[in-house]
């Protein structure tokens, strides 16, 4: 069976802000060092590097979405992110020229609904493993059997719940998107509501409010289907591998421990099994 992973690009890029710290490039350091481990571990064969784009929908339906990640750009925070994104940049610039791995972006929707459409339109009979820390996947996993999620923090698989993700999700909020739950809702009472849909109908049905909070909570977490025409607007690199510029840079960057003896044929080997 064809084994497919998608990688959530900037939740997994963001890993590599931990780690060594020394020289111009940590960031990349880290980053290829996180990734050959990856691929060596899943075994895939073809990779999925998934990119943000503008949350369109989303923000028309609540202007406050992710209005909580907004910094000054005057602070000392914006002036790290920018050398975060600098970075970010150069390595997303060796995916597309250099890796055999596909990197694909959507310019209108988020990387959760690109990894969403990918495997909603593929074939049921590919094996897709998501690599990524955030929860909304998880409702993945209530849609599709041959998807698995891959938490690189826990160093774990996803388990599936029990109920309906985006119904509990709908009813708790999400803070980290800044989208507000329904008040006095908790993990509890969430999981209980999701879990009797008769019950769920009566909780609503008492309170508009709480009906019209649930309902635009459920169109903001749930992962967007986009018509054939959206489809089309997906950008999507072709595979390549070229060792050659990537030892280069390397060498410029002072990656010795990587380009050791033994090491760089390992690192190499990893993505040369993509190759075929």
């Amino acid at each position: 069976m064809s084994h497919v992973v998608a990688i959530d690009g900037m939740n997994f890029m963001h890993r590599a802000r931990s780690g060594w710290q020394m020289g111009p490039a940590p960031v990349m350091f880290n980053f290829m060092r996180n990734f050959r481990s990856i691929i060596d571990q899943l075994k895939p064969t073809r990779v999925y590097f998934v990119l943000e784009g503008k949350a369109l929908h989303r923000k028309e339906a609540f202007k406050e979405y992710k209005a909580n990640r907004v910094i000054d750009p005057e602070s000392p925070e914006a002036a790290e992110r920018a050398k975060f994104f600098a970075q970010s940049d150069e390595v997303i610039a060796l995916l597309k020229t250099v890796f055999p791995v596909t990197v694909v972006r959507h310019p209108h929707f988020e990387c959760d609904d690109t990894i969403y459409n990918l495997i909603k339109r593929g074939s049921s009979a590919v094996q897709w493993t998501v690599v990524s820390n955030d929860s909304d996947f998880t409702q993945l996993l209530n849609e599709f059997d041959n998807v698995k999620i891959w938490n690189p923090m826990k160093k774990g698989y996803v388990v599936c719940p029990e109920y309906d993700y985006v119904t509990w999700k709908s009813l708790r909020g999400d803070g980290s998107d800044n989208i507000p739950g329904i008040p006095g809702v908790g993990d509890k009472t969430a999981e209980v509501l999701s879990r009797d849909s008769k019950m769920l109908d009566e909780f609503l049905v008492s309170d508009v409010v709480k009906s019209d909070t649930f309902i635009r909570n459920y169109d903001l977490i749930k992962f967007a289907f986009w018509s054939d025409e959206e489809c089309l607007e997906m950008t999507s690199s072709s595979p390549i591998r070229d060792w050659v510029p990537l030892r280069e840079v390397f060498e410029k960057y002072g990656f010795s421990s990587l380009l050791k003896e033994g090491s760089w044929d390992k690192f190499i080997g990893t993505f040369d099994s993509l190759w075929g």
